[in-house]
């Protein structure tokens, strides 16, 4: 056989070891997508407890949302104490969830696979039907770079910290990136830990008001109270910068009453991106001139991304925003009370009720 016969050979052969394989990858790809499209995942919910082998679905792109349970948690620039982080919160959500779990992930090429060893470890683990999305930190970046660029100049620190990264203001714009069929979700930190069901946490979505966009507990530091130091002396009466329980140290009834607005929490955000999506007024306030106006009226002057603008929005437009309550993002950090607020920390760090959810927010150690 001569040369130009044995390359002639060589040649077709390899055309048809790449149709083989391309036509499996299609047949792959397309049963997958038919398990989204079928109702495996609200089929899962009732018995997922009896399973004896966990679900892993990753997908790119879903057409068709497999369960309402959608959990956001961004996960970039890794470092070992983030890993750690990320696999106590997966153990602690999946070990109490009675509910199929679509976790989205918002990632980068870095992060990606070490994202996927987590995952696959921790669902095989406690046996859970979860499926996961990964979202391209730059591409989310860039779908939200006008928010981003409006809400900077008012809520981050130095250019180029932790803060003035643009997905920190992520989950004002979630609902420009999520499938538009998704009607609502829940995005959290990393630095959480679950001590009860996530589907308690979803159940507050009921307790929506007909204009309640966002919910968010309240803030257990004198953060805001720091912040507002120009404003507070201007207008001496207001609670903006009050300990959410301005009684805390009172035995009579009065102590259960929360008035006070001490800002609020983005460690736990639930978005309802129907209502977002419908809302003139938020869409509105997102507009840089509009940003400014806010911050200009309180002399604010903030560090904390999307939380700084969600504890202005919150106090200028109170029905946007569902209070959740503090035991649903129990904060634990108490650098505040060392830093020149000893005297009233404790009023702010106060939470009554049975704690659902800890957020080791300043790196603070979560109770075993």
């Amino acid at each position: 056989m001569t040369m130009n016969k044995i390359l002639l050979v060589l040649i077709v052969a390899s055309g048809f070891l790449l149709i083989f394989y391309a036509n499996n990858d299609i047949l792959t790809r397309k049963k997958l997508f038919s398990l989204f499209q079928s109702d495996y995942g609200h089929n899962s919910a009732s018995n997922h407890n009896e399973t004896t082998n966990s679900d892993i679905r990753r997908v790119k792109y879903v057409p068709k949302n497999a369960t309402e349970y959608n959990i956001f948690v961004i996960y970039t620039h890794e470092t070992f104490v983030l890993k750690t982080k990320f696999e106590l919160f997966l153990k602690s959500l999946l070990k109490y969830a009675s509910i199929p779990l679509h976790l989205h992930i918002v990632t980068d090429e870095r992060s990606e696979l070490s994202v996927e060893d987590v995952l696959k470890k921790e669902i095989n683990e406690y046996k859970r039907v979860v499926f996961y999305t990964l979202y391209n930190m730059a591409d989310n970046a860039a779908k939200i770079s006008d928010i981003s660029k409006a809400m900077m100049p008012h809520f981050n620190s130095n250019p180029g910290s932790y803060y003035s990264d643009a997905l920190f203001y992520l989950s004002l714009g979630l609902h420009r990136i999520v499938d538009p069929n998704m009607s609502k979700a829940i995005l959290i930190d990393c630095d959480v830990v679950f001590r009860s069901d996530v589907k308690r946490l979803f159940d507050e979505f009921e307790r929506f008001s007909t204009e309640n966009l966002f919910g968010l507990a309240p803030e257990l530091t004198p953060v805001y109270r720091h912040i507002l130091y120009k404003y507070r002396r201007f207008n001496p009466n207001t609670n903006f910068g009050n300990p959410y329980y301005p009684n805390s140290k009172s035995k009579s009834k009065r102590r259960k009453k929360k008035h006070g607005y001490p800002g609020l929490n983005s460690g736990v955000v639930m978005l309802n991106f129907d209502k977002i999506r419908n809302s003139k007024l938020f869409q509105e306030n997102l507009k840089a001139e509009n940003v400014n106006r806010i911050a200009k009226k309180y002399w604010f002057k903030g560090h904390l991304g999307d939380q700084d603008y969600y504890t202005l929005l919150g106090y200028e437009f109170p029905s946007l925003i569902y209070r959740l309550d503090c035991i649903w993002n129990r904060q634990l950090c108490t650098w505040w009370k060392t830093h020149g607020y000893s005297e009233i920390f404790d009023a702010f760090f106060h939470c009554e009720g049975k704690v659902r959810l800890y957020h080791g927010n300043c790196n603070t150690r979560v109770p075993e």
